[in-house]
Formats: C-alpha cells, sequence, structure tokens
C-alpha cells in the first residue's frame, strides 16, 4: 500500500523530473509493476494474442506495463505545462472533425480508449480552450485521487460517474465529455465483434448521443517517437429508427470497428490489463 505522504511527495517531485528521465525511470517502475503482477501480465499477454497474433511475448508485455508508467508519470509532468506549449507541442490530427461538430451547438461527445498517452486528447482539449468534462469513478486509492487531482489542475472538469444529470447537462451547455470506451468495467455495453471475437465493449457513449443528439466523435492519444497526437476521427454515423436496443448496438458495432483500426495499428500502446475476451 502506497502511503498519502508518499504520493504527495511524488506530486511535488514528478512535475520537476526532465523529459530525458521520464522513459527510463518508466522502464524501471513498469518492469518492478510487471514483476508483481502475475494476474495483469496473464491479462496482457492474453489480450496481445487477439490483437497482434505472433508478437505477443514477455519484453512486449514488459513494454505495455512501462508505456502506462510513462503515461502516468506525464500526467503529472506535463500539468504544469502552459497552453501554448501544449498547443505548439501535440500534434493534431482531424482537427476538423471536433470543430465542425462543435459548431453545432449540442456539445460533444469524445469517445476515447486506454491508448498511447491517455491524458493528451484532454490535454490539447483544454489548450485549445474547450471546456471539458470528464466522469470519474469512486476513488479507491491515494494513487487516483492523486491522478484525479493531476486532471482537475489541467483544466478537466470533474463529475463523478454515477451523477447522469451532470453529464447531460454538460452536454447541454455546449462542452465536451471525454469517455473512455474501451473498457465495459461496469458491465454495461453491448457484445459485438471485436478482432474476431465477441467483447463486451462499453455503450454509455452511444446511448448518450443517441439521446442528446451530441455528436460522438472517435479520438486517440498516441506516441510515436517522441511526438504526442492526438487524433481525431468524424463522428460516428448513429441513427435513430425507433428500436433503442438495436440503435444502441450499431452505434457500439460502429465504434469497435474504429477502436479496432487503431488498436490494432498501435498494440504495444494499448494498456489494458483485463482481459477482454473472456465466457459470458
Amino acid at each position: 500500500m502506497v502511503s498519502t505522504a508518499a504520493i504527495h511527495a511524488a506530486e511535488r517531485v514528478l512535475p520537476q523530473v526532465p523529459s530525458a528521465l521520464v522513459a527510463p525511470v518508466a522502464q524501471i517502475m513498469g518492469t518492478l509493476a510487471y514483476a508483481a503482477s502475475p494476474r495483469a501480465r496473464r491479462a496482457v499477454r492474453a489480450n496481445l494474442d487477439v490483437i497482434a497474433p505472433g508478437r505477443a511475448s514477455a519484453s512486449l508485455v514488459r513494454h505495455i506495463f512501462a508505456e502506462q508508467t510513462r503515461n502516468y508519470l506525464e500526467i503529472f509532468r506535463l500539468l504544469r505545462t502552459d497552453a501554448a506549449t501544449l498547443r505548439a507541442t501535440i500534434e493534431k490530427r482531424g482537427w476538423e472533425h471536433l470543430t465542425t461538430a462543435h459548431a453545432l451547438g449540442k456539445g460533444i461527445i469524445v469517445a476515447s480508449a486506454h491508448l498511447g498517452p491517455i491524458s493528451v486528447v484532454g490535454q490539447v482539449l483544454v489548450a485549445e480552450g474547450y471546456p471539458t468534462v470528464l466522469p470519474v469513478e469512486t476513488e479507491h486509492s491515494e494513487v487516483q485521487r492523486a491522478v484525479n487531482r493531476a486532471r482537475a489542475a489541467m483544466g478537466l472538469q470533474l463529475v463523478r460517474a454515477d451523477t447522469p444529470l451532470a453529464v447531460v447537462r454538460a452536454l447541454r451547455d455546449g462542452k465536451v465529455l471525454g469517455l473512455l470506451a474501451d473498457r465495459a468495467v461496469t458491465g454495461v455495453g453491448e457484445r459485438v465483434t471485436f478482432f474476431g471475437g465477441e467483447a463486451l465493449i462499453p455503450s454509455v457513449h452511444i446511448a448518450l448521443g443517441l439521446r442528446t443528439g451530441a455528436p460522438v466523435i472517435p479520438a486517440f492519444s498516441l506516441r510515436i517517437g517522441n511526438a504526442l497526437i492526438a487524433s481525431f476521427e468524424p463522428p460516428l454515423e448513429l441513427r435513430s429508427t425507433g428500436d433503442r436496443h438495436a440503435d444502441v448496438r450499431a452505434g457500439v458495432e460502429q465504434w469497435a470497428r474504429v477502436l479496432e483500426t487503431y488498436v490494432g495499428r498501435y498494440p504495444e500502446q494499448w494498456t489494458v490489463f483485463e482481459p477482454v475476451w473472456s465466457a459470458r
């Protein structure tokens, strides 16, 4: 168990870590986490067997643990970076999809995943002046509390995930709602084909889009070499036919195809530590 004092000390120190040290520190800490987490190791290996058949190896699994550690380190290190520097540092791809959707005045649902440096999409939205709301689960550890403090410090507006009215209100106010939609941690989702097998994929972003009319834009954070990239895709084509369940399922299937493309292209950056393909 990490003590509260240690977490607060890390919050003070991590923003001062030079960029050149982030990768080696993440490698050391990620390797320690890899060694201490046999269940997560097995889950990562099982997921890799599906998304990158023939490439799964102990070294790639360790790399994914290091990637996750680096992502957390950079949440703290980059939170004190000013907006102008962030705009110059982060490469935006498909940004026109976001600006066009925002002009509709219905708010925007940005659906993302545990891919790459996860916070980059949120950071660039805030840096570009878009009020961005992030639902968060109940905090069960000091680490979760520290991460949420860092998210709030970078300008994200945090709301509890179990307060749906606050989420709907944010969209009605024209804000951006950010959701991670590759793990159905609450068990709410649709079982659809994902990399050729059946997987439970979250559906809340699709249901919200259908209910409010807010465009649902897939967006992903990527690390290519030393470059940080926020990649935005065109809005999903959601349709209301009167059959709510069929409409939600069709939307989740669309989302799964986009998610599949990115995860398949960057499997070494997908930091999911639970088995995605499992029995009912």
